[in-house]
């Protein structure tokens, strides 16, 4: 099934044809400007335009972007962690199944698209709150991860990389278990999973003062880390198997917080109950 046939407006829930500015069923305009398309609900859209403009200005000022928002030449040395990790859930994939052809990869909080040649041959739909320009390797869409403008049971894998704690985890597992089939799997790779509830308040707090200092106080307010105990219940309670958890040990946080590299994780779900 061709990738646009999977997607619906998030107005009439027409599918978008391609190289069709507007939606065929309702004229909402469904392509941006630059390429992709737009398929942001209209009671997300203020919302998500304030975080875009804070959040594109942070990384801008991190240099994980450069002023158009696509990713630095370079990149910063976090990035090479990053792309191990979403290599290794890339390789997950692939040996589920090896012929990717028929099979159909959500990338959720895609950002600049840099993992997407790591799933050549499937096909990728890319979401991301923020505006993105088209990538060879991928459809672009702007969504709102809790309400992705996907039909139900439409996607074999629904992957993010150090995305999915841009929103409570019950909200953003539970939409990966909307669009995922039966039997597909939910790959999560390096966003924060803590032992308790003390060390993810703690690493709340220190998220909120970074942010502060930087000069984007209210992006705060969009950081939900998790812990084990929360993650194992809410994949459970969204019709998954736990398949795969790994997270960091006391020595590794150790060597990553003197390397001053990004917290690494993996967690793996196949959707079991509909």
């Amino acid at each position: 099934m061709p990738l646009y046939d999977l997607l619906a407006c998030p107005a009439c829930g027409t599918s978008p044809r391609p190289g069709i500015a507007s939606c065929a069923g309702c004229g909402r305009l469904v392509e941006m400007a630059g390429g992709g398309l737009d398929l942001l609900d209209d009671s997300s859209r203020p919302a998500a335009d304030a975080f875009a403009e804070s959040y594109r200005a942070l990384r801008l000022s991190e240099g994980w972007v450069d002023p158009t928002g696509q990713a630095s030449a370079g990149g910063r040395p976090e990035l090479w962690g990053r792309l191990r990790s979403a290599a290794r859930a890339a390789a997950i994939v692939t040996r589920e199944w090896p012929d990717r052809a028929a099979r159909v990869v959500a990338d959720i909080g895609s950002g600049t698209g840099w993992a997407h040649p790591l799933f050549d041959g499937f096909g990728v739909i890319a979401f991301d709150i923020l505006p993105a320009a088209p990538t060879p390797h991928a459809l672009t869409v702007r969504a709102d991860m809790r309400r992705l403008p996907l039909r139900d049971s439409t996607v074999d894998a629904a992957f993010f990389s150090a995305s999915i704690h841009y929103v409570p985890l019950a909200e953003a597992v539970g939409e990966a278990a909307r669009v995922l089939r039966h039997g597909g799997l939910l790959l999560v790779v390096d966003s924060p999973i803590y032992a308790d509830d003390g060390s993810r308040a703690r690493a709340s707090g220190r998220s909120a003062a970074y942010y502060a200092r930087a000069g984007y106080p209210e992006l705060a307010a969009g950081y939900h880390p998790a812990s084990i105990d929360e993650l194992r219940c809410v994949v459970a309670d969204s019709g998954f198997a736990l398949v795969e958890l790994r997270t960091e040990g006391p020595i590794q946080a150790l060597w990553r917080r003197v390397a001053r590299r990004p917290r690494l994780s993996l967690v793996v779900g196949r959707r079991v109950r509909i």
